[in-house]
């Protein structure tokens, strides 16, 4: 593996450790050791002398940019300051009521670095630089996030979802202020993160397209835009997309897995190396 396919790895290691904060919109038990390790990750490689760190100077104003959505991103969930994500004792304890405002964040940070890696990623292919097994890896997690990213805020629409149905059953089908918020504060922006996440996918598969395109469907189903099929309730048709998306994040975290096991032990083996060379220096 070559110098400039291990600069993208650093930066797509980056782009995973920001992303995998959805995992806190699962209702699970959080280390506080993983959340530590995370912040350390994402704040000291804001510096300069890190891959990161010195893309975001090489890249001036823009780069500003960038490292100033992202200190945001750090001060709002990693630090002191947070009210979504707060430790206690040895665990992080999540504000379930504020999930959309934590997929809002993930959703724009993630979106991001996910673009300069890509175009690390379209450099490298046209300069035939990047290793093949680097290229599979940044593939096979595009899949991934976009799945799994829709599989979650799914979760959390549908229960919004019913608890928009349940306020307007008790008003006889008419809006009030409660069903307005639910509409506005939640289902349009968890809507709106799912059609920017289409928007911007790189994938070209079609399995992957085509599901995130029947999440899409249902979601305007639920907006009216759509006419659901014949006989099917709401339940059954988040219920029936939930299994879907379920099925194929196994399926694709198991290629990503294979393929980042594949690529961590390979850049292990040259940093390995490079410390047997600094400590056995040759003799003039």
């Amino acid at each position: 593996m070559n110098n400039f396919s291990l600069y993208t790895f650093r930066l797509y290691h980056y782009l995973l450790t920001a992303r995998d904060t959805l995992e806190y919109s699962i209702q699970r038990e959080h280390s506080l050791e993983f959340y530590n390790n995370r912040k350390k990750i994402l704040t000291d490689n804001l510096e300069e002398g890190t891959p990161f760190g010195d893309f975001l100077i090489n890249n001036g104003e823009n780069g500003e940019k960038i490292k100033e959505k992202i200190s945001a991103f750090i001060n709002d969930l990693y630090s002191e300051n947070s009210t979504i994500l707060m430790p206690y004792g040895n665990e992080i304890r999540v504000d379930r009521a504020q999930l959309v405002t934590l997929y809002d964040m993930v959703v724009g940070v993630s979106e991001t670095l996910r673009d300069i890696v890509f175009q690390y990623l379209s450099y490298g292919l046209k300069k035939k630089e990047i290793d093949p097994m680097l290229v599979q890896l940044i593939n096979d997690d595009e899949k991934m996030y976009r799945v799994v990213l829709s599989m979650l805020i799914m979760r959390s629409f549908q229960v919004s979802f019913g608890e928009f149905q349940k306020v307007m059953n008790e008003s006889q089908g008419k809006p009030t202020p409660q069903s307005n918020y639910i509409v506005n504060n939640e289902l349009v922006k968890m809507a709106g993160f799912l059609r920017f996440s289409r928007q911007h996918a790189h994938c070209t598969d079609n399995e992957t397209l085509d599901l995130l395109d029947e999440t899409l469907r249902v979601i305007e189903m639920t907006e009216g835009r759509r006419q659901r099929p014949d006989g099917k309730s709401f339940g059954q048709l988040f219920d029936e997309l939930n299994v879907k998306l379920n099925t194929y994040a196994g399926e694709v975290e198991k290629n990503w897995k294979a393929s980042y096991d594949k690529v961590v032990k390979e850049v292990a083996k040259i940093q390995n190396a490079q410390l047997s060379n600094n400590s056995n220096p040759s003799v003039n």
